[in-house]
């Protein structure tokens, strides 16, 4: 057995900050872990989960802008006008402290140190591996990056990580049923559905799990907001 390494990108410390809150409460008598600890925690899990979502909405704007700016200047003469590109205001949910990713590695080392701390609650945590050499399904986190496309498509850019392929799925806003946008074997796939309307911008969500043998392997990845182009 030995102790997992630190995640090394967005959507693995997205999942560990989201998993920490969700099964730290069993373990917290037995940590003595504070009410204030644990206060922090849901604080940086909400504002980094936020983040990474109007992050991903201020790249679409941005892309959306520049295809704007693009038909504007070089499309061909209408009298129809452009719809004007919009960009998110920012709001995180908790008071925006400084230092994520330091406060999480500190808590980590003072779960890890606590006189309470046993190999179980390791595992249950997730903080523990049982076998490095093993392909663990658990420590498999799908991600993917989506960026808007002219005439409502939407690019998905995405590593198989060893797995077979990747299935994509979309909701427009408001929708509360997850439709499939394809299941793709190579990178980059290209989701092509009308909006609705069609030939307006349309609000969908996206996420993503890795596939073998045709069965959903690991865990699905963040919601990735976006804005189609028509």
């Amino acid at each position: 057995m030995a102790d997992k390494p630190f995640p090394t990108n967005e959507p693995e410390i997205n999942l560990l900050l989201q998993s920490l809150v969700i099964k730290l409460p069993a373990h917290v008598g037995a940590l003595a872990i504070t009410q204030g600890e644990f206060d922090a925690l849901v604080d940086d899990a909400l504002n980094y989960n936020y983040i990474l979502t109007v992050a991903q909405l201020i790249t679409d704007s941005a892309d959306a802008f520049y295809a704007f700016k693009d038909e504007l200047v070089n499309g061909e003469i209408s009298i129809s006008p452009l719809t004007f590109p919009t960009f998110p205001l920012i709001a995180t949910p908790r008071e925006a402290l400084p230092g994520i990713k330091k406060r999480l590695r500190a808590l980590l080392k003072r779960i890890k140190a606590a006189a309470g701390y046993t190999v179980q609650i390791g595992e249950d945590l997730g903080l523990i591996e049982n076998d490095p050499g093993a392909l663990n399904p658990d420590s498999i986190t799908a991600d993917i990056k989506v960026r808007a496309l002219m005439d409502g498509k939407v690019e998905i850019v995405f590593s198989k990580q060893g797995m077979e392929a990747i299935r994509v799925d979309f909701r427009r806003k408001g929708d509360v049923t997850w439709m499939l946008a394809g299941t793709y074997t190579s990178s980059a796939g290209i989701h092509d559905t009308p909006s609705v309307p069609p030939g307006e911008p349309e609000t969908r969500e996206y996420r993503a799990i890795m596939m073998k043998k045709n069965v959903p392997i690991g865990n699905m990845s963040p919601i990735y907001p976006i804005v189609t182009t028509p």
